[in-house]
């Protein structure tokens, strides 16, 4: 796709890209909708409730991809150009992600948010009440357990999380990991093969928060210091996304192999990362939301100094024990056909700030 911002979309937000296929959400009168873009058009759910879609991962038939619609979990399945082929929401809660094989969120139980885990292949649904309220925002599959990271109350606001769930063999074992124990808030919110990305607060300031393997075994974290607000939300390979406050204006952020690097700004992030393609939104024109696909090989970005500290998390011993129940699947009606035609880029600045 050539255009960096979705100018056409005024009212969008990116939230996952895999290639020229992204998902996101899209203002209009009465609410979001959830949005499918492709390179030959794109789609909006046409509900009466707000929906959105955040998570994306390709399938045998194409692509998987879940969120929200209204109070209820979401999910859509995708041909491989991204044309939506069904859609289906049930039960009270969030998917925030999916590999295509499972996926995890939050699930709205009698006290509160929970973490929830669909197994796709097997259709069943596992909640996971944890000591406080809290949900699992990033997964990764290996070797037969399925690792969940994300956020739970704890005495500073939020604690960052790390548990293993057990997904095969008989049973349902408990999940076991750590909570970061810390006295501010922080978050777990992505998780990949290099390990897992958040932020953490330090005297009220958040700083960009990365755990590698070894750091999630032991509790060794690195925090990238400045000041001002920053959140780190994906990382793939040379890459990390996120956000970054830079003289009181946020900041689309992505650090590379030429270091720290920001635009997009005012009130821009970096949602997903598919190298060397990172996918969000930016709200430059005239304060409404545009969806942004950026080359992080082509942008160029402005220069951005962080300082690296070590940190011991507390890291205290953490469980949850699953609890497998139904869901009831409901069929909704998404336009086969692109409701919204892109159009080529309007001529304009270049978004590639020297």
């Amino acid at each position: 796709m050539g255009c960096l911002l979705l100018s056409t979309l005024l009212g969008s937000a990116l939230f996952a890209g895999l290639g020229e296929v992204e998902v996101g959400r899209l203002w209009v009168e009465g609410g979001h909708r959830a949005l499918v873009v492709t390179s030959h058009g794109a789609y909006a759910l046409e509900a009466g409730e707000d929906s959105a879609l955040y998570g994306l991962a390709r399938t045998p038939e194409g692509f998987l991809t879940v969120g929200h619609l209204g109070k209820s979990l979401l999910r859509v399945g995708l041909d491989p150009k991204g044309k939506p082929l069904w859609a289906e929401a049930g039960g009270q809660g969030i998917l925030w992600g999916t590999d295509g094989r499972f996926a995890w969120g939050g699930y709205m139980g009698p006290g509160g948010w929970e973490a929830l885990v669909l197994d796709l292949v097997r259709e069943r649904a596992l909640r996971l009440p944890l000591t406080g309220q809290g949900y699992a925002y990033g997964g990764l599959y290996r070797q037969g357990v399925l690792f969940l990271v994300g956020r739970v109350e704890g005495a500073g606001g939020f604690d960052g999380f790390l548990l293993g769930l057990p997904v095969t063999g008989p049973g349902q074992p408990w999940a076991y990991g750590y909570r970061s124990g810390w006295p501010e808030n922080d978050y777990l919110r992505f998780l990949g093969g290099r390990g897992a990305v958040g932020r953490l607060e330090v005297k009220g300031d958040s700083e960009g928060l990365l755990l590698d393997w070894l750091g999630l075994s032991q509790g060794k974290a690195r925090l990238l210091r400045r000041p001002g607000f920053d959140y780190f939300r994906a990382w793939h390979g040379a890459f990390l996304v996120g956000e970054a406050e830079v003289d009181g204006i946020l900041e689309g952020l992505w650090i590379g192999p030429q270091g720290a690097r920001y635009a997009g700004g005012p009130m821009a992030s970096l949602r997903a990362l598919d190298p060397p393609f990172a996918y969000g939104y930016s709200y430059r024109s005239l304060f409404q939301g545009e969806g942004m696909v950026l080359d992080l090989g082509a942008s160029k970005g402005k220069p951005l100094a962080y300082r690296l500290e070590t940190l011991r998390l507390p890291w205290l011993p953490f469980r949850a024990r699953p609890s497998a129940f139904s869901l009831t699947w409901k069929p909704r009606v998404w336009n086969p056909e692109p409701t919204l035609r892109l159009n080529a880029c309007p001529p304009g600045p270049d978004p590639r700030p020297d």
